[in-house]
């Protein structure tokens, strides 16, 4: 019993020693101008605009794409990596931001963790793509700024996006919160087979 119990007690020591992951787009930076309390833990260079996409205000000529998915999905679809295939060159050249976005749908755990994967799947194709995976920060933001009116999939398509951003932009941002406006969302022909009601 002895043994058992010290078996517990150095598998909980080593679980609570054991590497944290912080989000992707944790900014508490104590001391350096930020609102928030703490650290931040992300490379310099990315905070003006990431708190600019956080608020909904990416100034239009900061865009570089917006990438589409499917509902529920978060593999980038051969139709929209031609899209990053557009932009590979300005990519390699910048610090760029992937903001990771769906619709209202689903829970909103289960939208961030989705928004977060859309997010990583794009910034690992330009990664692949030969984009610094240093000079590239991801996002999460699920259904935070998605139209809440939209009814039916096909309303709420325009929201199931990742957004890449050149984090060098610098022009002005506006302070008033507004929504990216890019391309148009993928035709209603193009939507895939039903999937599960609670996912994005």
């Amino acid at each position: 019993m002895k043994r058992l119990s010290l078996l517990l007690v150095a598998a909980g020591l080593l679980v609570g020693c054991g590497p944290s992951r912080m989000p992707s787009d944790f900014n508490a930076n104590a001391g350096n101008g930020s609102n928030n309390g703490g650290f931040d833990t992300r490379a310099p260079g990315f905070g003006a605009m990431a708190d600019a996409i956080r608020n909904g205000n990416i100034p239009p000529e900061a865009i570089l794409t917006t990438i589409y998915f499917d509902f529920d999905r978060y593999t980038v679809d051969a139709k929209e990596r031609a899209k990053l295939d557009g932009i590979a060159g300005r990519v390699k050249a910048t610090k760029v931001i992937v903001a990771g976005y769906t619709d209202h749908f689903g829970t909103e755990e289960y939208n961030l963790g989705l928004s977060d994967k859309r997010a990583q799947n794009v910034r690992d194709y330009l990664v692949k793509s030969g984009a610094n995976q240093a000079s590239t920060e991801v996002l999460a933001l699920g259904s935070q700024q998605a139209d809440k009116s939209a009814a039916g999939r096909q309303s709420a398509s325009k929201d199931r996006k990742a957004i890449v951003v050149d984090a060098n932009y610098s022009g002005p941002i506006s302070s008033g919160a507004t929504k990216p406006a890019t391309t148009t969302a993928p035709a209603a022909g193009s939507a895939p087979s039903p999937a599960p009601v609670t996912a994005l």
